[in-house]
């Protein structure tokens, strides 16, 4: 994670978050809930491994994670109304439901959220959370426009996760402003230890 001019850059693996390799280390992250935009409601149709499975989680717990997707980034700038940009990998028919939600105009760019950021620190030998929506909560937010478009695509190619794994999933890719008078408590992380908290968003009649 870099965080120069308070700048949170999290590069995942998603390869190795999908096919898991129980001795190896990593940065993962998952997307855990995704609904709204007129009716977008995407499945948790993916089951991976969690490296994690220990005490001190917060949000994930056991020994599978069932999600939409699997990370490979987040950016966030670290001011309450910066964007945050994801992107993630997601199965086929979550990438059909978002192909086919984008052929209309969508009737609202409101969603709600949830994810999750986990990685292994090599001094002290533990996994921890390295980003996440507090108490397991859901993020409350828009899609955002840059110059008149919206911030979401999704891949009509497939990746291929790797050469002995038979699994295909797509790259989706999306940026969010947060909802007009609602806030969410973001936790960030660089180490086992180390925590930063937060406030995504301005409350009504806020400053």
């Amino acid at each position: 994670m870099e965080t120069a001019d308070h700048h949170l850059d999290f590069e995942c693996d998603f390869r190795f978050g999908f096919n898991l390799d129980p001795r190896g280390k990593a940065t993962v992250g998952y997307l855990l809930f995704w609904s709204g935009c007129g009716g977008l409601n995407l499945s948790k149709d993916i089951e991976v491994w969690n490296p994690f499975a220990a005490a001190g989680q917060t949000v994930l717990t056991g020994p599978k994670i069932q999600c939409i997707g699997v990370l490979e980034r987040l950016r966030y700038a670290g001011e309450e109304d910066d964007p945050m940009r994801f992107v993630a990998y997601v199965s086929q028919n979550a990438a059909a439901s978002v192909r086919s939600k984008l052929a209309r105009p969508l009737t609202s760019t409101r969603l709600q959220m949830s994810f999750c950021i986990i990685a292994y620190d090599d001094e002290k030998k533990q996994w921890y959370e390295a980003a996440l929506v507090k108490d397991g909560a859901r993020m409350q937010a828009n899609l955002d426009t840059t110059g008149g478009e919206l911030q979401i695509f999704v891949s009509k190619t497939p990746t291929q996760i790797s050469d002995t794994l038979d699994l295909k999933v797509y790259r989706f890719e999306f940026q969010v402003v947060p909802a007009k008078d609602a806030t969410t408590i973001l936790e960030f992380a660089t180490g086992p230890t180390q925590r930063i908290v937060k406030r995504w968003g301005a409350e009504e009649g806020g400053q």
